[in-house]
C-alpha cells in the first residue's frame, strides 16, 4: 500500500523550485532593448504605460525556455552576470545595459529570483560565439 503525501510535500517535491546555491540559464531570443519594453497612449487625457507586444511576447517565451531548465531558485542577496551574442541576428549596434533589465524580469517570472531588487551585483558583456544562444546567465547566492 502506498503511503499518501500531503500537498505541502507534493508542492516541495513537484511544484516549487527547490533552492539552490547558483543557476546557470541559457536563451534562445535576445530580449528587447529596455528602450523598447513599455508603450504609452492617452485615454481619456491620462498617460497610459503598458508592456510593448515585443515585449510581452518575448518575455513569455523567455520565462517558459527558463522554467523548462528547472534551474532552482536562489533565494536572498545575488550576483547576476549576463554573457550576450555580439551583433544577435542583426550587425545594429546595441547597448549591452539593455538587455539587464528584461532578463531580470524574466528571471522574477520564471521564479528563478523572487525580486530582482536583492541583486547586489550585476555585470554584461558581449561574447563572439555563444554556440546558437542569445544569452548565458549565471544566477549565485551572495556569500
Amino acid at each position: 500500500m502506498t503511503e499518501r503525501m500531503s500537498a505541502k510535500q507534493y508542492r516541495e517535491q513537484f511544484v516549487e523550485p527547490k533552492a539552490v546555491a547558483s543557476a546557470r540559464i541559457l536563451i534562445t531570443s535576445m530580449p528587447p532593448s529596455a528602450n523598447g519594453l513599455r508603450k504609452s497612449f492617452i485615454k481619456d487625457g491620462k498617460v497610459i504605460s503598458t508592456k510593448s507586444d515585443g515585449y510581452a511576447d518575448w518575455r513569455k517565451a523567455a520565462v517558459s525556455e527558463i522554467k523548462a531548465q528547472t534551474v532552482g531558485k536562489v533565494e536572498g542577496p545575488y550576483r547576476l552576470s549576463i554573457v550576450a551574442q555580439r551583433h544577435w541576428r542583426s550587425k545594429r549596434a546595441r547597448d549591452i545595459d539593455n538587455i539587464i533589465k528584461p532578463i531580470s524580469d524574466a528571471l522574477v517570472k520564471a521564479g528563478v529570483v523572487s525580486d530582482d531588487s536583492l541583486a547586489e551585483c550585476v555585470t554584461a558583456r558581449w561574447a563572439d560565439d555563444l554556440q546558437g544562444h542569445a544569452a548565458v546567465i549565471d544566477v549565485e547566492v551572495c556569500q
